[in-house]
């Protein structure tokens, strides 16, 4: 596990040179920038700030992980503690995802381009997926918590 988290940290500084990237373009282009234009650098800035927001909450579960393996196990006697912090990755994972893919989509909106109504159509399926498994998995989170 500790290779696949050292491989997201440097993944994590990738998005972060891309953030500065599109920072340093809008500030020294927003002269000449229309209102789309400003929304879609700020829609882009937001897009991967929730992209490096997702690589930190993996890697910080890794962390966590790793940290928990090579302790005692007879220290948490339960065990549930190590269950209910995965069940609240899990839905921060989705709703990162789902920012992620609601931001995109909302970029494509405002872009001016013409869109394929068929690709579109896809889009707005997949975002609703991944919004429906966020709800479904927070609900049974919440029954499972219930019986506990």
């Amino acid at each position: 596990m500790a290779p696949l988290a050292l491989g997201l940290c440097v993944a994590l500084i990738i998005v972060l040179v891309q953030f500065f990237r599109e920072l340093t373009h809008a500030v020294t282009g927003f002269a000449a920038m229309d209102d789309g234009a400003v929304m879609i650098a700020v829609l882009k800035l937001v897009d991967l700030a929730l992209i490096a927001n997702l690589v930190v909450i993996i890697v910080g579960a890794a962390a966590e992980m790793l940290v928990r393996g090579s302790s005692n196990p007879e220290a948490e006697p339960s065990g549930r503690s190590g269950d209910v912090a995965f069940g609240l990755v899990e839905l921060k994972l989705f709703a990162s995802i789902s920012a992620i893919a609601a931001i995109y989509l909302l970029e494509r909106f405002i872009n001016v381009h013409p869109i394929d109504k068929t690709e579109l159509l896809w889009e707005i399926l997949i975002l609703l997926t991944f919004v429906a498994s966020g709800v479904m998995l927070a609900w049974m989170d919440r029954l499972t918590a219930d019986r506990h």
